[in-house]
């Protein structure tokens, strides 16, 4: 049920008022329940009161990293280990398609050393160049400009080399400041002409996983399903993509839009042709918004 045209975008006064027709809340992390660096204390007791109130909830991250690491990661950072038992991420999505369908193939790993862990145990055979490769995983990027990455990329991508983005994100927040991401290389290789394979929000797949990984059917109602994000690029692009509804945190990667929405919402809501109008005409249009995630 993605929100339609003629819809009044709601300002949602917290979490609880959802609750009482939601069975799964899949829930964003960065941006939403931390910035990088610390947790936010609100949206861990909104998570925590919503499954006191019986709803089920599971994190999906664009992390291109395995769950059990990103899991070890929030324990670390301060979130209760009771609410980090079903983690969806990007990374495992990704490593999952690498041992299905590229066993045994050159693997080109474009991205940082330190993000080893996503490659480990895998079976392929490392190559140290993109025109060595059969399939390129990309977990960050390789320069610090996107456009570097061209001549980089350029033989691969004449070659339609399959390149697995394992985090489709084109930005993040790290505290106050702003870092590309691994999905604005993936965008240069598509206008490339290069095949490009996304793991991660917003695919339908990506939303799906998350009801296998809590043991929910797959043909549980979209209805009763919630997404809550702060990307309308990728997250509400995954509710609408799924068919269920979104929460967009506004306060995250598109705060400087936030005030301007509350500057026009009239009787609690902003209509789409509005939102659209701050947000850009090709994003995704949530159901509702709120600043930061609270119960």
């Amino acid at each position: 049920m993605p929100n339609s045209k003629g819809e009044l975008v709601t300002l949602g006064q917290g979490l609880r008022s959802f609750c009482s027709d939601t069975k799964l809340i899949i829930c964003d992390l960065w941006g939403v329940m931390h910035n990088g660096e610390s947790p936010y204390v609100s949206a861990i007791n909104a998570i925590a009161a919503a499954r006191r109130a019986g709803v089920q909830t599971v994190f999906l991250s664009n992390a291109p990293r395995p769950r059990d690491f990103v899991r070890q990661q929030l324990a670390a950072m301060g979130m209760p280990e009771n609410l980090l038992d079903f983690i969806v991420t990007s990374g495992g999505l990704a490593r999952d398609e690498v041992r299905t369908q590229f066993h045994g193939s050159k693997l080109y790993h474009l991205g940082p050393a330190s993000d080893q862990n996503t490659l480990e145990g895998l079976p392929v055979d490392f190559v140290g160049h993109p025109d060595e490769a059969e399939v390129i995983l990309a977990t960050d990027l390789d320069f610090a400009r996107v456009e570097d990455h061209r001549p980089w990329l350029a033989g691969a991508a004449s070659r339609k080399v399959p390149f697995l983005c394992a985090n489709p994100d084109r930005v993040v927040h790290v505290g106050e400041k702003l870092y590309l991401c691994a999905g604005s290389i993936a965008d240069l290789y598509g206008r490339m002409g290069g095949e490009v394979h996304w793991f991660g929000k917003p695919t339908k797949f990506a939303l799906q996983s998350c009801l296998g990984e809590c043991g929910m059917p797959q043909d549980t109602n979209p209805g009763a399903i919630l997404m809550i994000g702060d990307s309308l690029q990728t997250d509400m692009a995954g509710a609408a993509e799924l068919g269920c509804r979104g929460l967009f945190i506004a306060g995250g990667i598109h705060r400087e839009e936030y005030p301007e929405v509350v500057a026009v919402a009239e009787g609690g809501g902003i209509d789409t042709k509005r939102f659209k109008s701050i947000f850009g005409a090709r994003k995704a249009v949530p159901h509702a918004i709120m600043k930061q995630l609270s119960w």
